[in-house]
């Protein structure tokens, strides 16, 4: 290859008839004096050919050689900005033939695929897609400059001291009667039904169960327990501190308490 040999044609065949070559070049306007012709292309391998060509056609006599591990061997014998034609039997629906061309040509690196349709050649209908190897080389770098972010001014919410459109609000005037009113104080002892008074009461409940007169146990109440509060009769848990039963076993209302013989000995 000479110095200016600018295009070329590979080909999976061994051999290129001068019929085809011919074809290609008056298509593709090539002049033989600055043409290469690289048969047998399905055995290409990188660096195999030493050139970089400014235009080049790859035919294929059997449908899916165009893979994308060829496209990027034939990508490195072309020059950044070099346009391909690819042609390949349309064994297939042509659109399904096109569609994995354009994709293989995308994954080898190639931009702005191109669908030509169906080609009429020497070996029989073919479709045909062109694309362009990218104007950036393998590895190109180049910087960038950023523009430093401004800050943004923090707004804020200000009042001015001679701004008399502003009215301002008496906080007093907002409250109501029922919130000037004193809350109550709150119980402070234990909930429930039969409230007792705490350890550390200050409420004054347990001043006022200490007002309160107790009651001396008497037999009738034994043979006839009754209970104004319900709760006389479960036990000492639920007995008031005044209630004249604390001590004596649970009973049922009305029915005579029972004791035990040895209810009044003192424990050991």
């Amino acid at each position: 290859m000479t110095s200016t040999t600018e295009t070329a044609v590979f080909t999976d065949s061994p051999y290129l008839s001068g019929s085809s070559l011919q074809a290609v070049m008056r298509e593709h306007d090539f002049e033989l004096g600055t043409l290469a012709i690289v048969t047998s292309s399905a055995t290409l391998q990188a660096n195999t050919v030493q050139h970089a060509f400014q235009k080049a056609v790859s035919l294929a006599t059997v449908q899916g050689h165009h893979d994308p591990a060829f496209l990027g061997l034939m990508a490195s014998t072309l020059k950044a900005g070099a346009g391909l034609t690819v042609y390949e039997p349309a064994n297939s629906p042509s659109t399904e033939a096109t569609a994995q061309l354009k994709k293989a040509l995308l994954l080898a690196g190639f931009v702005d695929s191109t669908d030509r349709g169906l080609v009429q050649t020497a070996q029989g209908q073919h479709v045909c897609v062109t694309a362009s190897k990218p104007q950036y080389a393998v590895g190109a770098k180049a910087s960038i400059t950023l523009k430093p972010k401004q800050q943004q001014k923090q707004m804020s919410w200000t009042l001015a001291a001679d701004n008399d459109d502003d009215e301002l609000l008496d906080e007093d005037e907002l409250l109501t009667e029922e919130d000037r009113q004193r809350p109550a104080v709150l119980d402070d002892c234990e909930v429930g039904a039969g409230k007792k008074a705490c350890k550390n009461c200050t409420c004054g409940r347990a001043d006022a169960e200490a007002a309160v007169q107790k009651v001396d146990l008497s037999q009738d109440m034994i043979d006839n327990p009754q209970s104004a509060c319900g709760s006389c009769g479960l036990g000492d848990a639920f007995r008031c501190s005044t209630c004249p039963y604390r001590g004596l076993p649970s009973f049922e209302m009305g029915k005579k308490i029972e004791l035990g013989s040895d209810f009044l000995t003192a424990d050991a």
